[in-house]
């Protein structure tokens, strides 16, 4: 195989078209049965949701973490920015939504690793979850940071450009609220 294309995008993921040419796998090496590839794949979709959910949260932890410094250092009127109601709120907003994409990213994957054959609902609700909330707690990092948080080479600003590729990879939040539909009416059918 040969890499086609380099894909440049606004955030520094090593993302690349690939060619294959005279590729002959033996049949022992075939991942599943003949004509199941597709299953196959959206299984292993499972996995990789959940380490996107995982990535997505520890940007969510690394902004709270950034803003919190921020806001405990910064004053405003003699007093740390952290002292104003608003500030607070922010803060609130943000560890909710950290806690909130922990457990669920946590869940599907603890449920997989339980013997789960398919983590389909469990997966796409942790992805979807994680990292809409992730570009949500990044963006009030930024606002909490004020004029600084547009600073190329601020934490919160290299951030607020790496999440957003993490809402599309393993599909859009609007493929996730798909599979979160579909199969919570399975689940419905199936009396579970």
């Amino acid at each position: 195989f040969e890499v086609a294309e380099r894909l440049e995008v606004m955030a520094p993921h090593p993302l690349a078209r690939l060619r294959f040419s005279d590729v002959r796998v033996p049949r022992a090496a075939l991942l599943g049965a003949p004509g199941a590839g597709f299953k196959v794949a959206m299984a292993v979709l499972d996995v990789f949701r959940s380490t996107v959910a995982a990535a997505a949260l520890g940007f969510a932890r690394r902004a709270l973490d950034a803003a919190l410094a921020r806001v405990a250092a910064r004053q405003v009127q003699g007093a740390p920015l952290f002292e104003l109601q608003m500030v607070q709120g922010h803060v609130a907003d943000m560890a909710l939504d950290v806690d909130a994409s922990a457990l669920l990213t946590y869940r599907a994957a603890w449920a997989k690793d339980m013997g789960a054959a398919r983590v389909s609902r469990e997966a796409a609700m942790a992805k979807l979850h994680a990292t809409d909330q992730a570009q949500q707690v990044i963006d009030r990092a930024v606002q909490l940071f004020g004029g600084d948080g547009v600073r190329r080479g601020e934490t919160v600003e290299q951030l607020y450009r790496d999440i957003r590729a993490l809402r599309i990879y393993e599909g859009a939040s609007d493929v996730q609220r798909l599979v979160i539909a579909r199969q919570t009416m399975a689940n419905f059918n199936r009396g579970i």
